[in-house]
């Protein structure tokens, strides 16, 4: 593995890679002043290094990205900045806001006859039934169930209104500058958008959570009320969990404005985790696992020395 990390530093130096490397680590040092433990965790992180010998690979999304988790580089790039429509991608942030306000997942929450009659992706929540938070979680993340999305909002503070404020306040904190929400699950809304880059950030954000990790790795899985009555029987709508051992996540999207968008994520061999970001894709499914095995490929993970 050595001689090969060897070959590839020696081949990336001919290729200009080995500059970003270098520039990298220059601009890594220069801030060290500002938050040096930031700047340690980083410089210790594994570096993936491009072997030249594999081509960028050509997909038909209208954006994308796959950013390697540990480092935050990107490892490829479609239009990664241009604003669009994100459909239930939303979701993630969703999740984070939950997580950020609510310890106890086992608290419950009464669902409203507004979030039972919520369109689009379902989990068939009634009126009045009552569910954990961990419940409406695992039906928002995994059956990307928007009645679930909506009951969270209003149980998280009682309104949707003041839980879409806390998710653009969230975005910020995270520098999120070309993201903003209008709705708690995605409905087509001019005013509510982001970007490929932004959307790979906010996963690595979110995989970093224990709860959010071990949730949107879930092929299938079966949920109640409190009572025991009600059942819910729920599947990932991301086709790439479970059919593929390597795959961890994370987010599904899709309406008429968005197209067909997906959020995937990879642990590598060597441990290390890339996230794919895909919007408005002819073949979501496809097209994502061609990103995430290319990474893979393509790039060699190197210890810091």
């Amino acid at each position: 593995m050595k001689t090969i990390a060897l070959f590839l530093i020696v081949l990336n130096f001919f290729t200009g890679s080995l500059n970003n490397i270098k520039d990298g680590l220059i601009s890594s040092i220069s801030d060290s002043s500002k938050n040096p433990l930031r700047t340690l965790t980083a410089t210790l992180q594994p570096e993936p290094v491009r072997n030249p010998l594999y081509k960028d690979p050509e997909i038909g999304a209208t954006s994308a990205i796959v950013m390697d988790a540990g480092t935050g580089k990107i490892l490829f790039a479609k239009n990664p900045d241009e604003r669009l429509a994100i459909a239930s991608i939303t979701k993630i942030m969703t999740a984070i806001v939950v997580l950020h306000y609510k310890s106890d997942l086992q608290e419950v929450v009464r669902v409203s006859g507004e979030a039972a009659k919520v369109g689009g992706s379902q989990m068939h929540l009634l009126e009045n039934e009552m569910m954990t938070i961990e419940n409406l979680m695992k039906g928002m993340l995994i059956d990307s169930a928007n009645d679930a999305a909506y009951a969270l909002a209003e149980g998280t503070f009682g309104s949707v209104e003041r839980f879409v404020d806390a998710m653009d306040r969230q975005a910020v904190e995270l520098g999120l500058t070309n993201t903003h929400f209008t709705n708690t699950y995605g409905a087509d809304n001019d005013a509510h958008f982001s970007t490929a880059r932004e959307l790979a950030t906010l996963t690595v954000y979110a995989m970093k959570n224990d709860v959010f990790r071990s949730m949107v790795g879930i092929q299938k899985t079966t949920v109640t009320d409190t009572t025991g009555k009600f059942k819910h029987n729920l599947e990932n709508t991301n086709k790439l969990v479970g059919k593929y051992l390597n795959v961890i996540g994370v987010k599904t999207g899709t309406t008429e404005e968005a197209g067909a968008s997906l959020v995937a994520a990879a642990k590598g061999s060597s441990g290390q985790t890339v996230i794919a970001v895909l919007l408005n894709s002819p073949e979501r499914f496809t097209e994502g696992k061609k990103l995430l095995d290319w990474a893979l490929r393509a790039y060699t993970w190197i210890e810091p020395l």
